[in-house]
This record gives structure tokens, sequence and C-alpha cells, in this order.
């Protein structure tokens, strides 16, 4: 008994002995812009532009990221949309989303061009406003799908592909939360205290219709919020362009490689802009289609 007494103590000290506390040197940092403006008829164009920080940075309010002091315009042809900074109060974040406001709205069937201008730098993107509104043909529930990222409930949308080739899409849905709702991959708000607001929620995964042209499919996606049973949204399909894909994917295998060990590492980089990353691109969207939750 006193010879595992002394082994066991020799193993602990032998563990702590081997602890340093290491002071890493903070090395040089050349922040980046992140553009992200996406564009549809009939509404009042946001640009988000925010700096990327180090790393080893830590949590931070967004007032730390937002890029202030930039001049922003979008324009088509003879007419210009210029921005003033604006900003809303998230209460389910419990914080500020900050962003650029236009001051008129999109048109259909338009060239549209971007220009940042910010530090002395000017980032420059195209896109156009052509893309066909599809319609929702169905929504439905199912208790359990799997992707990527392991087993999940599930709300699926049913819709039928034009025959043009080049569309992507993402689901929009929107719902009253109050303090009883929290998020599958986060908690509680400690901001709502009782209050109840309207949330919006919009997929980060854009679907292609690379192997389903024209064909009746589907998209099944996980809701951001859990629900109880009875809870009432209404869901909208956005048809989006090339850009919106592109970097939206990117952002989908930096994900999964962030989750999965066995996958390839997947870093941004720039796309439309030279030296920052985001995009410039346009959707349209379509009507709402109620949908209440069976369980």
């Amino acid at each position: 008994m006193k010879n595992k007494i002394s082994i066991a103590i020799i193993i602990i000290a032998l563990a702590t002995s081997c602890q340093k506390e290491v002071t890493l040197k903070q090395l040089p940092y050349d922040a980046k812009l992140s553009i992200e403006c996406l564009i549809t008829p009939n509404q009042i164009p946001k640009v988000y532009l925010n700096k990327t920080v180090p790393y080893l940075t830590g949590a931070a309010l967004n007032s730390t990221f937002f890029a202030r002091n930039a001049n922003i315009t979008i324009t088509s042809g003879a007419s210009t949309i210029s921005f003033s900074p604006d900003s809303i109060f998230n209460l389910f974040q419990c914080d500020y989303i900050y962003f650029y406001k236009g001051n008129a709205t999109i048109i259909a069937n338009t060239s549209y061009k971007l220009n940042v201008l910010f530090e002395g730098k000017n980032y420059v993107a195209e896109c156009t406003t052509n893309q066909p509104i599809v319609s929702i043909d169905n929504v439905s529930y199912v208790k359990v799908f799997k992707d990527l990222y392991g087993e999940h409930e599930g709300v699926v949308l049913q819709y039928n592909d034009p025959s043009t080739s080049g569309q992507y899409y993402r689901y929009e849905m929107h719902r009253w939360a109050d303090s009883t709702a929290y998020r599958t991959n986060g908690g509680k708000s400690p901001c709502l205290n009782g209050a109840t607001i309207r949330t919006v929620e919009i997929g980060r995964t854009i679907y292609t219709d690379q192997n389903s042209n024209g064909q009746n499919s589907t998209i099944t996606f996980e809701p951001a919020y859990k629900h109880k049973a009875d809870d009432t949204t209404y869901v909208q399909l956005q048809t989006m362009d090339k850009n919106s894909f592109d970097y939206y994917d990117q952002l989908d295998r930096q994900k999964l490689a962030q989750f999965n060990p066995f996958v390839e590492p997947s870093y941004l980089k720039p796309t439309q802009f030279k030296d920052a990353f985001g995009c410039f691109g346009a959707y349209s969207i379509s009507d709402s289609i109620l949908f209440v939750y069976p369980e």
C-alpha cells in the first residue's frame, strides 16, 4: 500500500513540475474588411461593414468590429443610392447590430455597382437583380433528418425549380419569440425579460440546383430557435445569385472543417473584392407561407 501511495505522489509531482505558464506575444496584425450586401427589389439595401480582429482578441461587442467613417454608394446608370450609419438593438443577442442603410429602394432587373471607400481604399463589386421568384409549394415537418453535422429535427420546403439552370436557394423564416425561446446552438436571451419580439431567421446554407434543374425539389433545415407545438411561423424562399452562393459556400465549408476533424481545413479567401472578404449579391423572395409546428 505504501508503494502505491509513493508512486502516486511521484506521478503528481512529475505532472505539476511539467506545468509552465507561457505568455504569447501578439504579432503585428493587418485587419481586413468584411463586406456583406445582399439586395432585393422593393427593399432598402443595407451594407454590413466590419473589420477582422486578431484571433486572440476574445469576446467583444459588435461595435468593436464595425468599420466606421466609410463612404458607400450603390449606382445604376445615372441613379445613386447613398448610405449612412445605422443600428438596431437585438434583444435576443443583447447587443446592437451595426450597418449602413441606403436612402432608396432596389429595382428589379437592374445591374448595380457597389463602391466602398474606407481608409483610402476602394472596394468595388457588381450584381444584377434578375433572379426569378420561385414559390413554395408546401411546408412540412420531420422529427429527424441527418446532415453532415448530425441528426436534427427539420422543416421541409417543397418547390419547383425553373428549367433554366443556375438557381441558388435558402430559406427565410419569421416568427415571434419570448423569454422562453432559445437558440438551438445557444441559450436563452437574458435581455427579453418577458418581452415578445419578432425574429427573422435566415439560412446560411445556400442550395444549388446543379443536380435538380427543372425538378420538384426540397430543402430540409434545422430551425434556429426551439419551439412549442402550435407555434406559428411564416416561411419564404430566397432565390440567390452566384455571388451569394460562392461566398456562403465558403462559410459552410469553413464551419464544417471546424466541427469535423476528418475534413480538410477550409479558409476564407477574397472573391469579388480585392483584399476584402464578403459578397455583393442579389436575390428575389417568394410570398410567405404559413407554417405551424405540429409538436
